[in-house]
């Protein structure tokens, strides 16, 4: 499926950031932030692999950043 693995990445990646900038100090939380925003950029960059993560989180009624590549190709096969 076209760019999950990216999507899966960088969901991890979002997640690992935002806890970042809720326990960590102000100088590393501008720079989490910062990068925050492009990863959240990169993400809209892929709307339908980004669906497809989210809808299959949905499914197994888990947090997005924990679904893996194979359970998206998985899942999707099913449709």
């Amino acid at each position: 499926m076209e760019n999950v693995t990216e999507v899966v990445a960088l969901l991890r990646k979002q997640a690992e950031l935002q806890s970042q900038i809720e326990n960590g100090d102000t100088g590393s939380a501008i720079d989490a932030e910062q990068e925050l925003d492009r990863t959240r950029r990169r993400l809209t960059a892929h709307p339908h692999a980004l669906k497809a993560v989210l809808h299959t989180a949905r499914a197994l009624r888990r947090s997005p950043e924990t679904v893996t590549v194979r359970e998206v190709t998985e899942f999707a096969g099913q449709d």
